[in-house]
């Protein structure tokens, strides 16, 4: 089935407003609502318990960088957050940038994949299971848990890349995708999640695949682009969207450091309320579960304007 979600930021926003934002969406009927843990911001899983009391319509969602916490305090955090939500909440997990988790948080980060296999190991166990005892080399986890949980919360990997993806497959109930188009949703995201599935006998069924989207609503959709290219142009500067970026084939773009139209149009939607629906779709047909719009730029600043933006959504 396909569904419609909107990120909720915090950016620049008082607590009331991003409160009254979830409950100006909630009219909307989307299916869901998402917030990120940033650095430099409020701590995510607080928000997300107050911002359930105005969200009532679908699920609410948590990206929490693993980095903030080990493993067995996240999936108490997020067992008590799902009371809370009423049996609502989607934890989504994800590495957050390296020089965020070492020099801002002070932690040690082991290597990427080795790392999150065994993080996800001890979450997904405690949450399922209601206990875990495993000792690896990056993270350790034995403790049980009494309060009431459900085991069925779902779990997600916030990722693009082939082998992060396939982990997500294996260990995971969804996976979380941000900055490609649906092209790359259809031959990198599907592929590999299909050889984490047949890793444990399944196939894709019942596998969730939520695609992010920066989305500005403009009654000029050449406004619309430009707004998204320069949105874009601060993460050229980043290692790991600069792989991707080469990867979907805006290699000009990395090597210039300047988001082309091409580049806006592939990974954003942008312009009318009809642009925006029929990019949205696009990510459906590509067999992206969820599309999950996040108003960037003008649309995120400007109140009106994010209503504009998630009401084109649908």
């Amino acid at each position: 089935m396909a569904e419609t979600g909107v990120a909720v930021e915090q950016i620049q926003l008082s607590l009331d407003e991003v409160l009254d934002r979830a409950s100006l969406v909630d009219k909307l009927g989307v299916s869901g609502v998402w917030l990120a843990q940033f650095p430099n911001q409020r701590e995510t899983s607080i928000v997300a318990a107050g911002l359930a009391g105005a969200f009532h319509s679908g699920t609410v969602a948590a990206f929490l960088p693993v980095y903030t916490r080990p493993p067995v305090v996240m999936a108490q955090t997020a067992m008590t957050l799902d009371e809370l939500c009423g049996n609502r909440l989607i934890l989504s997990l994800g590495l957050g940038l390296r020089i965020v988790g070492d020099w801002m948080v002070g932690g040690t980060a082991g290597p990427p994949l080795e790392s999150m296999r065994e993080y996800l190991t001890i979450v997904t166990s405690l949450v399922r299971e209601g206990e875990v005892d495993y000792t690896g080399k990056w993270h350790s986890g034995h403790a049980s848990y009494s309060a009431p949980r459900r085991a069925g919360l779902p779990v997600y990997l916030g990722s693009f890349g082939p082998k992060m993806l396939q982990l997500a497959g294996e260990f995971a109930d969804g996976v979380m995708v941000w900055m490609c188009g649906p092209d790359y949703v259809r031959s990198d995201v599907l592929p590999n999640v299909r050889i984490g599935r047949a890793r444990r006998g399944l196939d894709l069924d019942g596998f969730k695949v939520v695609q992010m989207l920066p989305a500005i609503a403009s009654s000029d959709p050449a406004d619309g682009r430009s707004e998204l290219r320069r949105y874009l142009t601060s993460y050229l500067r980043v290692p790991t969207y600069r792989r991707l970026f080469e990867a979907c084939g805006f290699g000009e773009c990395v090597r210039t450091g300047q988001p082309s139209d091409a580049l806006a149009e592939q990974v954003g939607a942008f312009g009318t309320e009809r642009d925006i629906r029929r990019r949205i779709a696009q990510f459906h047909e590509a067999g992206s579960t969820q599309v999950a719009i996040s108003p960037v730029m003008g649309a995120h600043v400007d109140r009106q304007r994010f209503l504009d933006t998630v009401a084109a959504a649908g």
